[in-house]
């Protein structure tokens, strides 16, 4: 069985980005620009398309799993935040709230001074919210605003809006996505279960929990009612579940940083059977975007966005044919509606943390 292909398998060209969001349960998107690529890549719209499904509301993109940024259809947020939510606000520890000199008194303060500004349809900028908390009393001397914003968010009382240029935006949940679906913790398991092992099968019940950021236990409660749906290849002593009609993928592409192709997956290690392995992230968890050749990592690159055009810098690993690139790029330029300029540079170092974007000679 050849995994990683069949992980690439997973990415095909579906309607909108709303049917890729819900395809693949939650797509992480703390980095605006690079989850947009993530959307783009698997449909065959072009970036405007993206941003409006964000706009209209149609998609919401907030902190849920792992205490981290995703973007998930708008009426599953309430759901989510249920299973979520409440462990990532235990996991603020009193050193937290310590460190931001945020007290249980000023989270209210803030609470109340948001609602009456957000009621009715309120959308005010991250910078805006920042003014609105020092004309209450609450400083961002210990970025005060970043703990607060997670903390309301993480509760279900506001969510980030509609883009306001290259300004982040909030709104109240409950005005800007009023049609919640609702489900019980086991059900929603199940839905998640459901989703996570269609779109990122060949997949283990142990990745299913590292992604959903749960324990084994609650993993397989959620994956026991659907199993049925999926079928089991027992590879290297281990038990993968993945859609029945899935067939392996090929070709080269460039994806995103903390793409859900390489990110959702406790191990890594079918990625790289091919070339020699390389970090693809640093020590404290950011992401690298990658080279993928028939689901194999093949190296790293990166965008350097100007006025009029970008440049996409690629670090291919030895071997690594970049002419296979040429139409992916192209794919890449049009869903930006920006002409592109391919510059090749070193290859990433073997087995260092380090990664630098030195020219080739």
């Amino acid at each position: 069985m050849d995994i990683a292909a069949l992980r690439l398998g997973n990415i095909g060209q579906l309607g909108s980005a709303l049917d890729v969001v819900r395809s693949l349960g939650a797509v992480q998107a703390q980095d605006y620009g690079q989850s947009l690529w993530a959307l783009g890549l698997r449909t065959s719209g072009g970036i405007s398309d993206v941003e409006e499904e964000l706009k209209a509301g149609r998609i919401v993109r907030t902190w849920l799993m792992r205490g981290t940024i995703h973007y998930v259809p708008a009426e599953d947020v309430r759901w989510m935040l249920d299973l979520f939510g409440a462990r990532d606000l235990a996991r603020l520890t009193p050193k937290a709230w310590q460190y931001h000199r945020m007290t249980p008194e000023l989270m209210s303060l803030a609470r109340k001074t948001f609602v009456e500004a957000l009621s009715g349809g309120g959308c005010l900028t991250r910078r805006e919210m920042i003014d609105l908390m020092a004309s209450a009393g609450i400083p961002d001397d210990r970025q005060q605003s970043y703990f607060t914003f997670i903390h309301l968010a993480q509760e279900g009382l506001v969510v980030p809006g509609p883009p306001r240029g290259k300004e982040q935006t909030f709104v109240l949940l409950e005005e800007w996505a009023p049609q919640q679906r609702s489900l019980d913790p086991d059900e929603a398991l199940s839905v998640l279960a459901s989703r996570f092992f269609g779109s990122h099968g060949p997949a283990t019940v142990a990745d299913f929990a590292n992604w959903a950021g749960i324990g084994i236990r609650e993993a397989t409660r959620g994956f026991d009612p659907v199993r049925g749906s999926f079928v089991r290849e027992a590879f290297d002593g281990k038990e993968y579940w993945l859609p029945p009609d899935l067939v392996p993928g090929s070709g080269a592409l460039i994806v995103p940083a903390y793409d859900e192709l390489v990110i959702g997956y406790k191990d890594r290690g079918a990625f790289f059977t091919r070339y020699e392995e390389i970090p693809i992230s640093t020590y404290n968890g950011m992401f690298y975007a990658t080279i993928i050749e028939d689901g194999q990592i093949a190296g790293l690159w990166k965008r350097v966005m100007k006025k009029t055009s970008v440049d996409v810098e690629l670090r291919p690993l030895p071997g690594f044919d970049v002419s296979s690139l040429d139409s992916h790029v192209e794919r890449f330029s049009s869903f930006l509606g920006l002409p592109v300029r391919t510059l090749v540079k070193d290859a990433p170092e073997v087995g260092s943390s380090k990664v630098s974007w030195r020219s080739r000679k």
